[in-house]
Formats: structure tokens, sequence, C-alpha cells
């Protein structure tokens, strides 16, 4: 299992969470003061790391992790996202549509439309994708959890498999998820489809348009 490395006061003197011990003992090697240790999770070591600015030990603010190419991110915390899906009954098209909501404002979307293997769950192939691109957005955001809103039940069901999976996409997006999940905290949110909730209703119109129905 893969071990994260929660580290403060290390020789960067920056509160780092690292993805190998090789660079880990690098950072804290002869540095004085150095507060580290391991966990099985990205999101123990950045709560264990949190939990030392709450003592007054960390700036939230000052919290990094390394990418995969070496390159210092500075850590967020959450971000809401909101996903919709949609069907096209003439040519078999579906779609995703996402909104990525932050302090009650839009600050970014995505959608897209596909035809393949899937057309014949119609809209519900659409949700499963959104679902999927929300919690790639978050990770290449470098979000460490995210509120992901949906109108339908197997978008949670499905990835935590409490429904059966039945198929090709609803097994990928299962493992999908259990192999994120240890990067990314997923607060599955169900919302009532169509009930006047401006941010599903947006992700809604977003789907519809990848399709040109509106």
């Amino acid at each position: 299992m893969r071990k994260y490395y929660a580290i403060k006061n290390g020789n960067t003197n920056r509160a780092l969470i690292l993805f190998n011990w090789e660079d880990a003992e690098k950072e804290v090697k002869g540095a004085k003061g150095v507060i580290y240790k391991s966990f099985n999770s990205i999101n123990d070591a950045d709560d264990f790391l949190r939990s030392l600015e709450i003592e007054g030990e960390v700036d939230e603010n000052n919290i990094f992790t390394l990418n995969e190419n070496g390159i210092k991110e500075q850590s967020k915390k959450t971000i809401d996202i909101y996903v919709d899906g949609s069907y096209n009954i003439v040519d078999k098209r579906y779609s995703y549509g996402g909104v990525v909501v932050e302090n009650g404002v839009e600050i970014d979307n995505f959608s897209k439309d596909i035809k393949n293997e899937f057309s014949s769950m119609r809209n519900v192939s659409g949700e499963v994708y959104g679902a999927i691109n929300a919690m790639k957005y978050a990770l290449e955001k470098n979000y460490k959890k995210l509120n992901l809103y949906f109108d339908y039940q197997g978008i949670e069901s499905w990835a935590l498999g409490t429904w059966k999976r039945n198929n090709k996409l609803t097994k990928s997006y299962h493992e999908f998820y259990k192999e994120i999940s240890e990067k990314l905290s997923v607060n599955f949110i169900k919302v009532k489809g169509h009930s006047g909730d401006k941010f599903n209703d947006r992700a809604d119109e977003l789907a519809k348009k990848a399709l040109d129905l509106i």
C-alpha cells in the first residue's frame, strides 16, 4: 500500500505531503525540530497537518503536496461540483454537464457529448461520466474533498458498491472511485432533479447544450 508522509519543519521549511520515503528522508534528515508521520491515505496526512495548524504549528495556507512531476502545489480544501446527464433520442448521443461552485459562485464548468456502447443507458451514462469527470477535476485542481451533487441515486450507490454493478460502465466507475478515494474524499449529496436548484438546473442546461437540445 502506498504511504503518504506528512512533514512539518523539514529542510525546505514547508508543510509537505510526500509520496515516497526517498523524498521524505531528504526532507527530514538533519532538519532540527522536524515533525513527520506516515499515513495510508493522503486525506489522513492532510488532516494531520491541519491538526497541527489548529494547535498553532502550521499555517493552513502553507501546506503543499508534490505532484507526480515533483512540482509543489498548494493543498486546497473542499470544492462543490454539480453534475447531470442528458440524452438525444434521435442520434443516440448522451452527455454530461458539470458546474464547479466555490462559496456559492460558479467558477468553472464542463460538458461533453458521447456516443458509444453505453448509449443504451441514455442519460444515466452521462450522469456517471459527469461524476467521474467531477472527481478528476477535483484531483487535477489539487482539492482534497469534493461535495458531489447529483440527482440519480446510482452515482452514489454504484461508487460505494451498495448497488449491483451489472455492466462494464458501472463496474469501471466503481473501480475508478475505489482507486481515487485514497486521494480524494467524496461527499455524495443527492438533490431532487428539476426542483429549482440553481446549480443542478445549470448542470442540466450544460448537458442539454452539449447535445444541441437547447
